[in-house]
């Protein structure tokens, strides 16, 4: 006959109880997603960057898109080289609202969305980043919404690029050679490829 050890066998039981309590909540815990939060750009920023350039320019039939011209590493030089103190903490608030309102929507970070739901967050930033540009207008010192200033960098950075300014425009290095008189016909002669 086995004799049965009452102070163990409590033991165990409370803490299989204890166990089953906590397991779920952990469990939650660990699927929940947190947006971060900016406090500065760095290296590891620029995949999120070329994916933000990617959904405003995109690529298209014969022309490269954003992530391509490496718009996330032009973005994350210019706003730590070249922008003022107040433009950096606009364009990372910028970022961490971008991060904050893919999470509320659909549950996780802007770069693990799909196309249609990427375009569908900065459609609404630019609905909204219009707004507010019309109420800053007539101020002495406007302020600028972070969705303008992030469409800028990515604007000016892929078309200031050296493979769209040579490959997409057609590029003439200035000055050129000099030709005195040229004839100049309007239907074959342009200025840009189109």
């Amino acid at each position: 006959m086995t004799t049965m050890d009452r102070k163990g066998f409590l033991q165990q039981l409370t803490f299989l109880g204890g166990c089953t309590l906590m397991a779920p909540t952990v469990l939650l815990q660990s699927c929940k997603v947190e947006p971060r939060i900016w406090s500065s750009l760095s290296a590891k920023d620029i995949a999120l960057l070329d994916e933000l350039g990617e959904t405003i320019l995109p690529k298209t039939e014969g022309q490269p898109g954003a992530r391509e011209m490496e718009i996330g590493k032009y973005v994350v030089e210019v706003v730590n080289a070249c922008l003022s103190p107040e433009d950096q903490d606009t364009f990372l608030y910028g970022l961490t609202s971008i991060d904050a309102n893919s999470i509320a929507d659909f549950g996780k970070p802007f770069e693990d969305l799909g196309q249609e739901d990427r375009y569908g967050i900065l459609k609404a930033l630019q609905d909204e980043a219009v707004a507010f540009n019309e109420q800053q207008q007539g101020k002495l010192e406007p302020e600028i919404h972070y969705f303008s200033l992030l469409k800028e960098l990515v604007v000016t950075g892929y078309f200031t690029s050296k493979k769209v300014m040579t490959e997409v425009f057609d590029y003439h290095p200035v000055p050129g050679k000099y030709e005195g008189c040229v004839d100049f016909d309007v239907a074959k002669d342009k200025p840009y490829k189109g």
